[in-house]
């Protein structure tokens, strides 16, 4: 099995939501197949959930973290999602990502894979 990252919770928007008025231009578009294809963590606006359309505006649904691990790992999870944003931070651009590696040496840690070591 391939084990991928995903990306953090979105919302998906109606492109008419009163509340991304004047801001379209700085979130990114996409048909619904296709954005919950790339998203499969979102959620609908009560805008996008009323109304039938074939076009959603995508928000990222919670601001800047770092990785909370939650212990909750879908098979194909590379690791735990985020507890906040239900993500792995992963493969993007200033994400934190965790390199895992034996270390080694004696006493009580003798064998344990410490994070970030």
């Amino acid at each position: 099995m391939t084990r991928r990252h995903y990306p953090p919770m979105m919302t998906f928007h109606a492109p008419e939501c009163p509340a991304l008025a004047g801001l379209l231009d700085q979130f990114e578009s996409l048909p619904v197949d296709q954005a919950r294809e790339n998203y499969p963590n979102h959620h609908f606006d009560v805008c996008a959930a009323l109304d039938i359309t074939p076009y959603v505006v995508v928000e990222s649904a919670v601001p800047e973290h770092l990785y909370d691990p939650s212990g909750t790992r879908p098979d194909d999870a590379v690791r735990s999602l985020c507890q906040k944003c239900f993500g792995t931070h992963g493969e993007d651009a200033g994400r934190e990502v965790i390199n895992v590696r034996a270390k080694r040496g004696s006493g009580p840690g003798k064998g344990l894979v410490i994070p970030g070591e």
